[in-house]
């Protein structure tokens, strides 16, 4: 990433933040520990590079980092030997890897006397690596900051999150993240889905190849239709439309998540009687079962679906999971 790219993403994307970090810097009020809470695109590690430039910039002009010395360049490139990144190693991040960040800690600044880490994906920590991790932040020392990076802080350990400052970052000005995607060929159907799922391009980008977006979005439409009219072949579905377009662990999060957008149609349906449908093609079926389910029922399906986002940080079949969720919510309907 470089270093001016890293100023111009916050700036757009987090204006106000990355104001009041350049103040919070320049009266020397940094907290030691960052929980930065927001979804995929908003510019969570773009604002903690952003943050750590200011921190060691000789050249700041007006508290903002210049972006041009050897520490702003090494920071981004993530080669600086004071600034540690820590992300996934595969699924989950793990025991040694916390191990080996408290080792770093506990040494002195290669060149000077601060020193910063970043934890990417921070609700992938395996439990040891959370406890581990608690452990040493309660008392990381002086001048050591840390940034918890998420999409998910429901998955962090509230001990974890007591002990840090969270910030949530603010989601993209809808209007101007819709042009961007009509001009990548996002379909007009497709664009109010899109919008709920991610504020990343490069996310979409991943998913406009071999037209996944699509085959997922009818996929998930074709399941509710099933379901909507007591069809068996809901559970068959799993099988045969969903599996094959899982066609890795990137891909389970916007499935899953693609089913709460589906039932939060009928929500917003049912309470407004009007908006924009990340499903439009399957109004009529929105409308019908919006029209006959209660409130408590529709609750406990959007928690049965929320509830299983947990089991995606676990090592549970992703199939036993979606088939499952089909399960629980006909038999909730059948009730």
């Amino acid at each position: 990433m470089n270093e001016n790219n890293v100023i111009n993403e916050v700036t757009i994307k987090q204006p106000h933040l990355s104001e009041n970090f350049i103040k919070v810097i320049a009266r020397n009020e940094l907290s030691h520990s960052y929980l930065f809470n927001g979804e995929s695109g908003v510019g969570k590690l773009a604002l903690a590079l952003f943050v750590t430039m200011g921190i060691f910039c000789p050249n700041r002009k007006n508290g903002y980092p210049c972006g041009q010395c050897n520490e702003c360049r090494r920071i981004t490139e993530q080669q600086h030997p004071d600034v540690v990144i820590i992300k996934p190693d595969g699924q989950s991040i793990k025991v040694d890897q916390v191990r080996y960040l408290k080792d770093e800690f506990s040494k002195s600044g290669l060149e000077g006397n601060k020193k910063v880490f970043i934890i990417q994906d921070a609700e992938k920590m395996t439990s040891g690596a959370a406890n581990s991790l608690l452990k040493f932040i309660e008392e990381p020392g002086n001048n050591i900051f840390s940034f918890l990076l998420t999409t998910n802080m429901n998955l962090i350990l509230p001990t974890i999150i007591s002990r840090t400052q969270v910030i949530e970052l603010q989601h993209l000005d809808t209007d101007s993240f819709e042009e961007k995607l009509s001009k990548m060929g996002i379909l007009k159907s497709q664009l109010h889905l899109v919008n709920k799922l991610t504020n990343s391009t490069e996310m979409v980008k991943v998913w406009q190849e071999d037209d996944w977006l699509s085959k997922m979005q009818n996929s998930i439409g074709n399941w509710f239709d099933l379901i909507v009219n007591n069809d068996a072949e809901a559970f068959v579905t799993i099988q045969s439309n969903f599996m094959p377009l899982v066609i890795d662990k990137d891909h389970r999060a916007p499935v899953i998540n693609m089913m709460i957008a589906i039932f939060e149609d009928v929500l917003n349906y049912k309470y407004l009687k009007f908006g924009q449908f990340s499903f439009p093609n399957n109004e009529k079926n929105i409308e019908s079962l919006a029209n006959k389910i209660s409130s408590k029922t529709l609750v406990q399906i959007l928690e049965i679906i929320l509830g299983c986002n947990k089991q995606l940080s676990i090592n549970v079949s992703f199939q036993n999971i979606l088939e499952s969720i089909t399960l629980k919510v006909m038999n909730i309907l059948n009730q």
